[in-house]
């Protein structure tokens, strides 16, 4: 019985190695994907951003041209002046050139505005044009070292997976569909050790009979509590 319980006991330590080894496959999978998702952010950031610096350029042409436009008038009102006889009408039109000249005073104002957002916007995509570069070399890096590591971590694996085979062989089909059951449904762990009399699975208190029989050695014992499988812990 001695002997059955190590060999169980061997099995859940293989079976949950395994398990770690799968799930830093996983992980190490999964920091490519989120690498690919941070690449992909930036990259709709940076068409947003180029997208946004020409929508300002068009702005700033569009108020460079109403610019032009208003400049125009002015000169062409100034022409008039020289034209005109009477003081109103003289009057009339430079308080037309005086509100004309304030809205283009406005609006050189807000073309520097304007221009000043859009070097802001083109400096962000530049940025982020060149942190893609570098994040683009990053993830062919990280492709290389991810694909290493799981080609090693399969190797491991298989190691692993023969070993199991082994001990599988050299076990009992009633011990064994006991423990596939337990591991199955307690995550892993099947096999606890009994510590001061307490299940190392559930924590709790293990009568003397059942204290007796793993002492006794001559058939698997169960914890009332939980049913895993129990053994003597040496120390």
């Amino acid at each position: 019985m001695v002997e059955r319980i190590e060999i169980l006991k061997r099995l859940q330590s293989i079976k949950n190695k395994i398990s770690e080894l799968e799930e830093f496959k996983k992980c190490r999978k999964n920091d490519i994907q989120k690498k690919k998702e941070l690449i992909d952010n930036k990259r709709i950031l940076s068409e947003k951003r180029h997208e946004e610096k020409i929508s300002i350029q068009k702005e700033i042409d569009s108020k460079e041209l109403e610019l032009k436009t208003d400049e125009e008038k002015v000169n062409k009102y100034n022409v008039q002046l020289n034209a005109i006889k009477t003081n109103k009408e003289y009057s009339a039109l430079c308080s037309e050139i005086g509100c004309k000249k304030a809205d283009m005073s406005l609006l050189e104002d807000e073309i520097l505005s304007t221009m000043s957002k859009l070097e802001v916007v083109d400096k962000e995509g530049k940025e982020l044009t060149e942190e893609l570069k570098c994040d683009e070399e990053s993830l062919k890096e990280l492709i290389i070292n991810v694909d290493a590591d799981v080609k090693r971590t399969d190797s491991e694996i298989g190691k692993l997976q023969k070993d199991q085979e082994q001990y599988i062989n050299l076990l009992d089909e009633e011990s064994l569909r006991y423990y596939k059951r337990l591991s199955n449904i307690k995550g892993g762990k099947a096999v606890v050790a009994i510590i001061g009399n307490v299940c190392g699975g559930c924590y709790m208190n293990i009568t003397t009979q059942t204290l007796n029989l793993l002492i006794s050695g001559k058939e698997l014992v169960f914890c009332p509590s939980c049913s895993r499988i129990l053994y003597l812990d040496e120390k």
